[in-house]
């Protein structure tokens, strides 16, 4: 694929700025890259927040923005790392011989398009599971050797901070929570989230006696990518630390529990994950209601509260699996004792 960002004056086609909100932010946007690259740029489109396709006379690429460049050039020397050490599943940032692009407060990276297949990767597809889980693994057997060269560079995970957190603004919110769901469920909720963090808090350092990796981070669906070719990629790699792969695992345990009905033993005939079962902090990290938990959080941080469209989903995530998720408590429980 040809992308040249090659820094540099270079006029292209006219277009018509209107003035306030986004389409003013988005045309001179379009106008400064224009000025900046040796491309002749087509169109520019939000996907979200400052992430965007743009479209050249000869090719394509995403342009994303960081508020520190530090962040950016972190990205760009990992995924050149990533590449080099064989795992090509994933994409690469073009690489700008002079300065970097910097507009309305943000530096801006340019990275590798990958045109997705017609059929999105999620984890509702038992087929999009397996293969998903057998690229992470892939993913952190790689990163453990990289490891060593980035710890001064990304933080090291921690997975408990980032719990206690989750339950801190949960409980601040409760009031307005508990207009949609029940005082009983609340209760239940932060009961479970508390035996989690004490067991895994009592256990986890079982889990760092192995070699760290680099880890993800972030494995919601939306960050696997199906390539048109049928070929999986991973990708946004914002989030990455330092840690036992574990962590990584128990993350994606929890992302795809709901499509097999909280069934523990569903879970057992998942490759790369069964053999963490026997684990006892891994056991614990499961218990931990970190979707609920964080998607009410999101919910009220954004003030959407009021917005049916927003809140409806929610309601019937929390609700509607209950009680599958009440007995996979107890089925976890059952191993621990």
């Amino acid at each position: 694929m040809e992308c040249q960002c090659r820094v540099m004056m270079k006029k292209a086609m006219n277009i018509n700025i209107k003035k306030g909100g986004d389409d003013f932010f988005n045309n001179r946007l379009f106008s400064y890259l224009s000025k900046e690259l040796d491309a002749n740029i087509l169109g520019i489109k939000q996907l979200r927040g400052n992430v965007y396709l743009v479209d050249t006379k000869t090719s394509r690429f995403i342009l994303k923005g960081y508020r520190d460049i530090r962040k950016l050039k972190i990205q760009e020397a990992f995924t050149s790392s990533l590449r080099k050490s064989g795992f090509a599943h994933s994409y690469s940032f073009y690489i700008q011989p002079k300065l970097t692009l910097y507009f309305q407060n943000e530096y801006y990276g340019c990275i590798e398009y990958i045109e997705p297949h017609e059929t999105a990767f999620h984890y509702k597809h038992e087929y999009d599971r397996d293969e998903g889980i057998e690229l992470l693994n892939k993913f952190h057997e790689k990163t453990i050797g990289l490891a060593p060269s980035y710890t001064s560079l990304i933080p090291k995970t921690d997975l408990v901070r980032k719990w206690q957190q989750r339950r801190i603004e949960f409980t601040k919110n409760l009031t307005q929570i508990n207009y949609f769901i029940s005082k009983e469920l609340t209760r239940d909720l932060l009961e479970w989230a508390d035996f989690s963090l004490q067991g895994f808090i009592g256990k986890r350092k079982i889990l760092e006696t192995d070699s760290p990796a680099i880890l993800h981070g972030d494995v919601a669906h939306h960050n696997f990518l199906r390539s048109k070719e049928g070929k999986l990629y991973l990708i946004d790699f914002d989030l990455i630390t330092t840690g036992s792969r574990a962590y990584d695992m128990v993350q994606y345990a929890n992302r795809i529990l709901p499509f097999l009905e909280w069934k523990l033993e569903s879970l057992a005939n998942i490759k790369h994950l069964n053999n963490w079962l026997n684990n006892e902090a891994f056991l614990y990290g499961l218990l931990y209601p970190a979707d609920i938990l964080r998607e009410w959080n999101r919910l009220l941080r954004e003030g959407q509260n009021s917005n049916p469209f927003r809140t409806a989903p929610i309601v019937e995530m929390t609700v509607s699996q209950f009680q599958q998720r009440k007995q996979f408590q107890e089925d976890v429980k059952s191993r621990l004792k």
